[in-house]
């Protein structure tokens, strides 16, 4: 990493990696919202900014980065990169490197927050100028004020960065106060198509950030802390109208945990209402505590316009929920009773499963599969547990010695199995999965319903399951002979 640089006015680029979670994509792809969020608190009476998401870049993103460089020839390019993305965003910064070695690169996102200081010392072509940790608005502008003053790097919170040959880190950043925060700038989205909830065109919002629970596997903590910080409603109102008046017909919102303050969030979807911004489809992350607590809130989401709540569901087994720091949080039977109630507001459950627990066997997986049939998941989805570093969990696996991948992070997926049981090898773990996957929306009758409504969506699902997993197809194809 280069230790100085000083510029006046700067051209910055941000960066999107192309890394998506498989399945996930095919049915909900939505812009990059915390780098047009960085873009917006940037000094922008001197400085240009453009955003671009590369997952909406075709089918040679590389091909268009390049070009993109040549035609905006940035000073500074910015990269968000999610841990198992970072492989791929290294290749788009060797490229800028390339294309102009003065370029300032600089990596930010939860690559960065959870395993910065391992990254820069990886670093050995140092190709990487400055790694930023945690909450990106308020230390990305420093950094670009003392790239282009001269000021000492060590008044930025959170940056990493080398001088006189050392890796120096800097103090965890602060937390922003969100209501000094700018409405994210959409406006500087280089690419404004080709995002999707389903069918609809899909932009995403927030209107909180963080989570003050502690379960072992998340690594939200390192982004925030043990915090939780609302947006004003009127702000929040403010971002779904400019959402929606560039197109979106449905919007994600991309809080942590939006339910954290269940009455709070009922206000919301109230205020959502009288304000007639209710003919929006919203999809959302949900925690079932926040929902059973709050009476009226599933009527509530309704009358707001929501459609699909992502509900961290976890495991079919109280002692599992136990190990995963969330028995403090939900029970097997409160999970059964929101999955009702939602049903009963006609909103789909997206039920998000973790298996592979250190006891599991392809009894207690299988075993998650009936009961999501049984409570009326609409999609689950049985994700393996991923020992991410610098968690509670990665250190519960390392001493009984679960863990089969320990450093390719490429496959710190959501799909790919990283771990092993007491009873169960990494392939078996996938083979049961992908069964259970396969079965799920023929048996639950999911496939049909969704087929009424959605057929493109459908066939797209399919069609890009078969060419971008065609082992897991065939692998599929080989259980079902052999079962029957």
């Amino acid at each position: 990493m280069s230790p100085f640089f000083v510029f006046c006015a700067m051209k910055i680029l941000l960066v999107a990696n192309n890394g998506v979670c498989f399945g996930i994509d095919a049915m909900f792809r939505v812009p990059n919202l915390g780098l047009c969020s960085v873009a917006a608190n940037i000094d922008r009476s001197i400085n240009e900014v453009k955003v671009v998401d590369l997952v909406a870049a075709g089918r040679n993103p590389e091909k268009y980065f390049l070009k993109l460089l040549k035609d905006y020839n940035p000073d500074l390019v910015g990269f968000s990169s999610m841990l198992f993305q970072f492989a791929g965003t290294y290749k788009f910064i060797k490229l800028a490197k390339a294309f102009n070695k003065n370029i300032v690169t600089v990596l930010g996102g939860y690559a960065a927050t959870v395993d910065g200081y391992t990254i820069a010392q990886n670093d050995k072509e140092n190709l990487i100028d400055y790694i930023v940790k945690g909450e990106g608005e308020l230390a990305f502008d420093e950094l670009v004020q003392s790239l282009q003053n001269g000021k000492d790097f060590s008044k930025v919170n959170g940056l990493i960065y080398r001088q006189d040959g050392n890796i120096i880190r800097n103090p965890q950043i602060c937390l922003a106060n969100l209501d000094d925060l700018k409405l994210p700038d959409r406006g500087a989205r280089l690419i404004k198509k080709g995002f999707y909830i389903l069918n609809q065109e899909a932009d995403a919002v927030e209107t909180s950030r963080g989570c003050v629970y502690e379960c072992n596997f998340c690594s939200i903590n390192h982004m925030y802390g043990k915090s939780y910080r609302k947006y004003k409603f009127e702000r929040v109102l403010a971002d779904i109208r400019d959402a929606a008046g560039r197109g979106a017909k449905s919007i994600f919102f991309v809080d942590d945990n939006i339910t954290l303050d269940g009455k709070r969030f009922k206000s919301l979807c109230e205020t959502i209402k009288s304000e007639k911004l209710n003919h929006i489809n919203y999809l959302l992350q949900a925690s079932v505590k926040g929902i059973k607590d709050t009476k009226g809130l599933p009527e509530a989401m309704r009358e707001a316009g929501i459609t699909y709540v992502f509900l961290g569901i976890e495991n079919a087994y109280d002692a599992n929920l136990a190990f995963m720091n969330k028995d403090d949080q939900l029970t097997v039977k409160d999970t059964e009773e929101v999955v009702r109630h939602l049903s009963d507001n006609n909103i789909k459950t997206i039920g998000g499963f973790l298996l592979g627990q250190p006891n599991d066997t392809k009894e207690s997986l299988m075993y998650n599969f009936e009961f999501a049939k049984k409570i009326g998941i609409e999609l689950p989805v049985f994700n393996i547990v991923t020992p991410y570093p610098n968690t509670g969990l990665r250190e519960e696996y390392l001493k009984e010695n679960l863990i089969t991948n320990l450093d390719d992070y490429s496959k710190y997926d959501c799909w790919e199995v990283n771990v092993k049981t007491k009873h169960l090898s990494s392939q078996e773990i996938y083979d049961i999965r992908l069964d259970m996957e396969a079965r799920y929306p023929i048996e639950s009758g999911s496939l049909k319903r969704n087929f009424k409504t959605h057929p493109l969506v459908i066939i797209h699902i399919l069609i890009r399951w078969l060419f971008r997993k065609p082992s897991d197809v065939l692998m599929f194809l080989g259980i079902r002979r052999r079962r029957s």
